[in-house]
């Protein structure tokens, strides 16, 4: 319940917000501060407190008046206003981020068990917003049964995307390490966004009786992480697949719905270069902001060749990301209240909107797939090739070693090898192949952190 209102507070400042940026054509950053807290006099009372509290360039002028009304419009059912929080709790916020701009305290009743899920589940959600909203520093702030819990979550290296008409901050920071092999040469630590068709979408029926008119549209954008431009000869791995869906108003929307849970069966795995897919749930009692309902890549029959032990090459295993972008336009809307019950509505009959579309949204997943992982595909071709070529080269090296009569050659080939037999020396030959074409690097290639310069903190150019 508490995380309901948490998300309707957010979307109306969330879309008061976007309407005050897009007319002041400008990207501002800040601080939001999420407080969870039960009355220290009677914790035992079923009232939990919270506060969103809002400050920095991303929230000024934000109409607070038009906000808390229809705020106490939708949720005067389930929450009751409450004083705010002692002055103390938002001293440290707005010591980083300047004075507060917005500022809703209310109060509901939750079970223990209910708080304790609820608590997961709005860290998951938080980390999820920030995804899109790199340059807003969240604030988690938890009071709660005696234990006090804070989190700061916040963008490290930002890339600015176009939407259809408002510009999305990501954090595509990768904190992926570099294998071994790669020594110190460089390595990025972002993810490069890829930027897919938008796809108009059809309103069903159903919806449209309910109130939701204007335009429906999708927008995919893929990340795959980490990126391995700058090291053609690595050998890759993808093991999972994230879907992340988010509302008109930027924010994520809970769950992955039945239809995106069962579209895996529906994409062209072969095509993709894929052995399979599956879509694994998470249980509650584990969710992460990481891995929270994701398809994984079936990998039982995807190798043809079983590698031994001493030509096994070191996979980077890679997390292709995809965020699915609804986009809602209706000309007749003007006053907050319309963008906030369309939005509602949208949600509401999402699962319905998904299944109306299904072929095309199918296709455009498979398309955006497509082109993210196409150079992937091509690596592994040319790994295949590289594979076929070092089991050669092992091999005649070795024969020419373990053939010679020549003691004084063998004996001069084992010591520079610094081996005692010739089996350790194919093992060693091995592993030296490996990591001289594995850690191949080339820095002009079209990696971005190599184009721009890119570092953390740093926006790459616009897509």
């Amino acid at each position: 319940m508490i995380l309901s209102n948490i998300q309707q507070a957010l979307r109306l400042l969330m879309l008061r917000q976007w309407r005050t940026l897009q007319r002041k054509n400008t990207e501002g950053r800040g601080g939001l501060l999420v407080l969870l807290w039960v009355v220290p006099d009677n914790p035992q009372n079923g009232q939990l407190n919270c506060t969103v509290a809002a400050a920095g360039p991303w929230c000024f002028g934000v109409r607070v008046e038009e906000i808390h009304h229809e705020f106490w419009q939708k949720q005067a059912a389930s929450a009751s206003p409450c004083p705010a929080p002692d002055p103390e709790e938002l001293c440290e916020f707005t010591e980083v981020h300047g004075p507060l701009h917005f500022l809703l305290s209310f109060q509901v009743r939750e079970g223990r068990l209910v708080r304790c899920e609820e608590r997961a589940q709005t860290e998951v959600f938080l980390h999820r917003l920030s995804l899109t909203n790199a340059r807003v520093k969240i604030h988690l702030r938890l009071k709660l049964d005696g234990e006090i819990y804070q989190r700061i979550i916040s963008g490290k290296t930002e890339s600015k995307v176009i939407l259809e008409d408002q510009a999305v901050i990501m954090d595509v920071a990768c904190h992926t390490q570099p294998p071994v092999f790669v020594g110190r040469g460089p390595w990025c630590q972002r993810g490069h966004p890829v930027r897919g068709a938008r796809l108009p979408l059809r309103t069903p029926p159903e919806a449209m009786e309910q109130g939701l008119y204007g335009e429906l549209s999708l927008l995919p954008i893929t990340i795959l992480t980490p990126c391995v431009q700058q090291y053609p000869n690595i050998v890759t791995r993808l093991t999972q697949i994230q879907v992340l869906l988010y509302s008109p108003s930027n924010l994520p929307v809970q769950g992955l719905s039945a239809f995106l849970q069962q579209l895996p069966a529906h994409l062209a795995c072969l095509e993709l270069g894929l052995p399979g897919l599956s879509f694994t749930p998470s249980p509650s009692q584990t969710t992460t902001p990481e891995h929270n309902g994701c398809i994984t890549v079936n990998t039982e029959n995807g190798e043809p060749h079983q590698k031994t032990e001493a030509e096994r090459w070191p996979d980077v295993e890679q997390t292709l990301s995809v965020f699915l972008f609804l986009q809602h336009r209706d000309p007749f809307h003007s006053q907050l209240s319309d963008f906030v019950a369309s939005e509602e509505l949208l949600e509401h009959h999402l699962e319905e909107v998904l299944r109306f579309n299904s072929k095309e949204v199918t296709a455009v997943m498979n398309t955006a797939l497509q082109s993210t992982l196409k150079d992937q595909q091509q690596r592994q071709k040319v790994n295949e090739k590289m594979s076929s070529a070092l089991r050669v080269m092992l091999s005649s090296v070795s024969s020419v070693v373990n053939s010679s009569s020549n003691l004084e050659f063998r004996t001069t080939c084992l010591d520079r090898m610094k081996v005692q037999n010739t089996y350790e020396l194919s093992a060693s030959l091995h592993q030296t192949l490996k990591r001289v074409t594995a850690g191949r690097c080339l820095p002009s290639s079209k990696c971005y952190s190599v184009q721009t310069g890119a570092n953390n903190g740093v926006s790459e150019n616009e897509i």
